[in-house]
């Protein structure tokens, strides 16, 4: 049997919160204790010698994440969030984020190769391409660690994806729809920025197999690709409440809902189409607490980051964060 936290803990003779501490480069540990620690991690089996290596280190790793740089506002402030995070923490690494253009797999393998290694370590949500995926391998093959995030990259060598588990998303929205929808039935439809991230191939065919699989009653008038640009999903939204007047239902997988929101307004159909998207934010907050959203399916954003950082000092396979579903009826006090 592989050794655990409670096997370190007894052969350095501490707490299993202090090798928590240790191994997740947390402060006010002393020196000693840190070493010892170390050592028992190393001579049971539960970290290689690599990984141990890299914990001795005094000066800290170098994180780099890459974000989209599209118009998409939970994008934007999930970056800010980011920064804000960062500069508060003190666990053993130096954060840099960008934001990208992710539509050009190309440009984009090319800037993560120039970014990763300069860096210990690189977090990344991208588009899902060849490209890509080759870079990702470069990286890894050069002994950096390579995470995915939100969106993961098919066949890599990355050693983490951390997000929701996206094709469950997809069934979740399919439910929710499929509860509201007149029991004569109607139309669905779906909106994505691009079908080459992974993540929203995943919720679309979570969505479509439940449907189908659960509900004849309803079927599907397309997929719609709005570039996460709200003025896009807006025009693109309206051609479809135009064309589709039995439309019940939209669950965008992507971002800028406001955009499938102004068209919502504009054509009087709030209420009788209902949306569900993802990524809570100030914005989907005013659609939920306008009644233009039915719900939003998100992940707890400071999670993602610890999980992010604690896999530099502790490198486990995680397990999907947990998905949150937000209504109207729960959004949470403030502007939170």
């Amino acid at each position: 049997m592989k050794a655990g936290i409670r096997e370190v803990a007894q052969l350095a003779a501490v707490s299993e919160a202090t090798v928590d501490r240790v191994l997740h480069g947390r402060p006010n540990v002393r020196p000693a204790t840190a070493e010892r620690v170390l050592r028992a991690a190393a001579e049971c089996g539960y970290l290689s010698a690599d990984v141990v290596a890299r914990l001795k280190r005094t000066d800290r790793l170098r994180l780099v994440v890459v974000l989209p740089g599209t118009a998409n506002p939970y994008i934007r402030a999930l970056n800010e969030e980011l920064r804000e995070w960062s500069q508060v923490r003190d666990r053993g690494a130096r954060i840099h984020s960008y934001l990208l253009d992710t539509m050009d797999p190309a440009a984009v393998a090319k800037t993560l190769l120039k970014l990763g290694c300069k860096a210990d370590a690189i977090a990344i949500f991208c588009v899902d391409h060849p490209d890509v995926r080759k870079a990702v391998d470069r990286l890894t093959a050069l002994g950096k660690t390579v995470l995915t995030l939100i969106s993961d990259i098919t066949g890599s060598s990355r050693q983490a994806f951390i997000g929701i588990d996206n094709l469950a998303a997809g069934r979740t929205a399919a439910y929710l729809l499929a509860a509201t929808a007149p029991p004569a039935g109607g139309r669905l439809a779906v909106v994505t920025a691009t079908r080459h991230y992974r993540s929203h191939v995943e919720r679309e065919l979570g969505f479509q197999d439940l449907i189908r699989s659960d509900h004849p009653e309803l079927s599907f008038c397309g997929t719609i690709e709005g570039q996460d640009d709200p003025l896009i999903n807006m025009r693109l939204t309206l051609e479809l409440l135009e064309h589709w007047p039995d439309l019940c239902g939209i669950y965008n997988v992507g971002g800028s809902s406001e955009g499938i929101g102004m068209a919502l307004r504009r054509t009087g159909r709030v209420g009788h189409v209902r949306l569900v998207g993802h990524g809570y934010g100030p914005d989907t907050r005013k659609l939920l607490s306008e009644g233009l959203m039915m719900a939003v399916l998100t992940q707890r954003n400071l999670s993602m980051f610890e999980i992010m950082l604690d896999h530099l000092h502790s490198p486990r396979p995680p397990a999907h964060l947990p998905m949150q579903i937000v209504f109207p009826t729960n959004l949470p006090a403030g502007n939170q």
